[in-house]
């Protein structure tokens, strides 16, 4: 901590001074802390807080000044271009940047199925307004292994702007068509395990609009003062297989003041096992912390008709800094 060593005050008068508080991130603890399962364990936050007392004094009296920081080490991945073209036969190539992250950057790849254009400024609420905005930026799908010999469809949601927590004032909404008739099947969205307020922790429900029948499966995957969510949901609980071509559309909620739709992507087409592109070469460990990894990806057979609303991957970073936990890569493929 920096501080001037002492001031003049004159009579009658006042005075100011600068105070900078400087951070090694280096030194800082790895973060161990999120909104799902973590949520309401209060106690997490002691190991990752840092306070102390800055004291003025004149000789008579001596002032303590209370300061509390909850830094977060964090990762800088960040791709060197965000668009790449891949030809027949062949792959393209995204090199991911961590130079100046504190900690690896660990990278969640999806398929990039939808973007929204960032809501105007005179729209959002100023302070005292009793709504909020949840905007969307981009969304993305991916079959995953959940164990147990069952496979998963995850849906990655990133918005403009993040949240203190997961439970509000957002609700994120995946509506299923799984037989493409026209009407959703299928509702999955987050929520707060329990009444409002009383757990912390946030999950993935799945609600079968034609049943009735609601059940929370998985904690929902999304970190504390973040933009991303991740949620996660049974092929078996969501009427998929792996080969099944299903339609969804994304709703974003505002459910804390109004309950009203903020923002909406719509229309979305998948085949979960045939995506138009993949990607590999991302080291589980994630990027180093400033180094570097080259993301290949190659276009699947097929994919253009069964997945044709993939327009390229949505990289998810964990332990990313605000405005830096996501990036829309455009694929284009060539003849």
């Amino acid at each position: 901590m920096q501080a001037p060593s002492h001031i003049f005050v004159p009579a009658n008068s006042s005075a100011s001074f600068n105070v900078c508080l400087s951070v090694n991130a280096s030194q800082l603890p790895i973060w161990n802390l999120n909104g799902g399962d973590l949520g309401g364990e209060g106690d997490l936050l002691q190991g990752l807080e840092f306070d102390g007392y800055l004291n003025v004094s004149d000789g008579a009296d001596n002032v303590h000044l209370a300061w509390q920081i909850l830094p977060h080490r964090a990762a800088e991945v960040q791709p060197i271009k965000t668009t790449v073209a891949v030809n027949r036969g062949s792959s393209g190539t995204v090199l991911l940047s961590n130079r100046g992250g504190a900690v690896d950057g660990r990278v969640e790849v999806f398929s990039l199925t939808g973007t929204s254009p960032q809501i105007r400024r005179k729209l959002l609420p100023g302070p005292g307004d009793n709504f909020a905005i949840i905007d969307l930026k981009s969304v993305g799908t991916r079959l995953v292994d959940i164990g147990g010999g069952e496979l998963g469809i995850q849906f990655a949601i990133n918005t403009y702007g993040e949240r203190a927590h997961p439970n509000y004032p957002a609700e994120l909404d995946v509506l299923i068509d799984a037989n493409r008739d026209g009407t959703p099947d299928f509702d999955v969205f987050n929520s707060e395990l329990g009444p409002l307020g009383s757990s912390g922790q946030n999950v993935v429900n799945v609600l079968d609009l034609n049943t009735g029948d609601l059940n929370a499966y998985f904690f929902t995957d999304a970190d504390l003062n973040s933009a991303d969510a991740i949620l996660t949901a049974p092929l078996s609980a969501v009427g998929l297989t792996p080969d099944t071509r299903f339609d969804f559309s994304i709703f974003a909620f505002d459910n804390y003041f109004t309950g009203n739709v903020t923002d909406s992507i719509e229309g979305m087409t998948y085949t979960p096992q045939q995506p138009r592109f993949i990607a590999f070469g991302v080291p589980d460990s994630g990027v180093p912390a400033g180094g570097a990894s080259l993301l290949n990806i190659v276009a699947v057979p097929g994919g253009e008709t069964a997945s044709p609303s993939q327009l390229g991957l949505l990289l998810l970073y964990r332990d990313g800094k605000p405005g830096r936990e996501a990036d829309a890569i455009r694929v284009g493929r060539h003849p």
